[in-house]
């Protein structure tokens, strides 16, 4: 699941592809391009679900800031296939060991709310679905190998998601 280094046979990274931001553009434009070809809602959303869903989208990257300064304080990569140089266990990681992943969800569920196209929010789950076993569970493979014991107590601690 990981690379090795020559050396000492430490895990060097978590080798995804393609990466998550790509995965993400790639089921955006699937919900468009299914809303334009088979649209299942007609007319323009409400209010209350533009509100919603720039509420989602503005969650997502609040949280999606918090993350990425956590990382950048622990002077670890984030984007995933880079060297971890450190186990980011605080802030929004002590609630989440995925958080940027999971704003990858609210993004797309409230961009479709706001958008009035249901078949983001349909895809949504499938996204989730599809960075735990693609994404997550290698760079959790690659923690594991890494990390060890420090890894292993942080899983028990906080949940995958939420």
């Amino acid at each position: 699941m990981s690379t090795k280094d020559h050396m000492g046979g430490e895990p060097v990274n978590a080798p995804i592809f393609p990466k998550p931001p790509v995965v993400l553009l790639l089921f955006l434009a699937a919900g468009f391009a299914l809303q334009h070809f088979f649209p299942l809602l007609a007319g323009e959303p409400d209010v209350a679900s533009i509100v919603a869903g720039n509420a989602l989208m503005v969650a997502g990257f609040v949280i999606a800031v918090l993350a990425a300064r956590e990382m950048f304080r622990a002077r670890t990569a984030i984007l995933p296939g880079e060297k971890a140089a450190a186990l980011v266990q605080s802030g929004i990681f002590s609630v989440s060991r995925n958080p940027i992943y999971l704003t990858f969800t609210f993004f797309m569920v409230g961009l479709g709310l706001a958008l009035g196209n249901l078949w983001l929010i349909l895809l949504a789950p499938a996204l989730l679905l599809y960075m735990q076993e693609r994404v997550v569970k290698r760079e959790e493979a690659y923690l594991a190998a890494r990390f060890g014991p420090q890894f292993f107590d942080y899983r028990k601690r906080v949940r995958r998601w939420i």
